[in-house]
């Protein structure tokens, strides 16, 4: 059915390392406190942990890159903890496709036309320029329904480079009193006066070979913004710890013993004085493998929502295209290309007089990173303006509401 420009697709974002593939597997009676499977299916690709195993060592060994870890954790839900896995429990290594960079520029700059991320993806239409000719994934997942559970299988990039690099996120504290480790810092730069930074300039940090600093490395650049605290309705907000920006990269030029020489080679906004760094790993980009057509009017199950807690550069309100960090991480299950549905309550809600009224859709969006009890998510679609304190619930968990109302 998906013929040509899918099949190169596919096997772009592939990921896979050396895997041992076999017929039905019968796993050998063994001590675990998880309810782990008692059988391999025909085909899987699986590991049996070992001692010393971690789903970080896992995910670098068979998907070539250890940031993939949460996408190994939610594919094998018997696992309660990420930290805490078991010599004898089989690990399922099954987790769909990611997109990286090389791999959409080997499919985007393959065709003719338009080029860019997601030129060559518009144009893809099913079936061979028959039927589906000029169709495009979006105008095929019109005819799809939230209600009854489905939703057009797509693969599409779940953000941009840019999203991913230059987004804030929430690094998680337990009190305001706690010292952050952000010690690494821009110290000046080549005129005494300035403050401010951009792309070429040279600038001067704190530490360097006794840190271990060399030159040739890359860093991230990183601002603290301000802390944040989950929205609620007691005057009683729980702090979560502070908002981060990634404002750029830098890569180290020269070192001394305590100090070195970096040249800014990528800015999201303008580099401060002060501005702390990290090391640089390029994060996979999610893939987004369904576009859901909501019946935006009809009420969903909302057990287990998390709750917007910041919106990128403090918006008041923000909608499609734009990022949120949600109260929801890896320790909820939450993954990379996980969809969420975002809503609001009622406000025409009675709960004393027992009516209890449908929420209020405001769109949906798409996780493109986890911390332990945080996300960052591109809103993906937005039908009304979206703001702090708003909810955001697993489109599966939404979904399970619809059907049982719908049986």
């Amino acid at each position: 059915m998906y013929t040509g420009f899918f099949q190169r697709l596919i096997c772009s974002f592939m990921v896979l390392g050396s895997l041992g593939l076999a017929a039905q597997v019968q796993v050998e009676d063994h001590w675990s406190p998880y309810d782990y499977p008692r059988t391999i299916p025909d085909g899987s690709k699986y590991h049996i942990i070992e001692k010393g195993d971690t789903l970080w060592d896992l995910a670098g060994r068979y998907l070539n890159d250890p940031l993939l870890w949460p996408q190994l954790y939610q594919a094998n839900t018997y696992i309660k903890d990420p930290d805490l896995i078991y010599p004898g429990d089989p690990v399922f290594l099954d987790i769909g496709v990611v997109v990286t960079d090389d791999s959409i520029a080997q499919t985007t700059d393959s065709g003719d036309g338009d080029s860019g991320e997601f030129a060559e993806m518009e144009e893809f239409g099913e079936g061979d320029g028959e039927e589906g000719d000029g169709e495009t994934v979006a105008d095929r997942s019109e005819e799809t329904s939230f209600l009854d559970s489905s939703s057009e299988f797509v693969i599409l990039p779940a953000g941009t480079r840019a999203d991913m690099e230059c987004s804030s996120y929430i690094y998680e504290a337990k009190t305001r009193k706690e010292k952050l480790p952000f010690d690494f810092k821009i110290m000046g730069g080549e005129k005494r006066t300035a403050a401010m930074f951009g792309h070429d300039d040279i600038i001067y940090l704190n530490k360097g070979r006794d840190f271990g600093v060399q030159a040739g490395q890359i860093y991230g650049l990183r601002r603290v913004i301000k802390p944040v605290y989950e929205p609620g309705d007691d005057f009683r907000d729980k702090f979560l710890g502070y908002v981060i920006d990634q404002v750029g990269k830098v890569k180290i030029l020269a070192v001394q013993d305590n100090t070195c020489t970096g040249l800014i080679i990528d800015g999201c906004s303008e580099v401060r004085h002060g501005d702390f760094l990290v090391p640089y790993e390029e994060e996979p980009i999610p893939l987004l493998t369904e576009l859901p057509v909501i019946d935006r009017h009809h009420g969903f199950n909302t057990e287990g929502a998390g709750v917007i807690a910041w919106t990128e550069d403090s918006y008041e309100a923000v909608g499609s295209d734009h990022i949120v960090n949600i109260t929801l991480g890896v320790n909820q299950n939450v993954a990379p290309s996980d969809l969420f549905i975002i809503y609001r309550e009622n406000p025409s809600n009675m709960p004393r007089e027992g009516i209890v009224l449908p929420q209020i859709y405001l769109g949906y969006g798409v996780v493109l990173k986890t911390a332990p009890n945080t996300a960052t998510v591109r809103i993906v679609e937005s039908v009304r303006d979206i703001m702090v304190g708003d909810f955001m619930v697993p489109l599966a968990t939404a979904m399970d509401g619809i059907l049982e109302d719908g049986e």
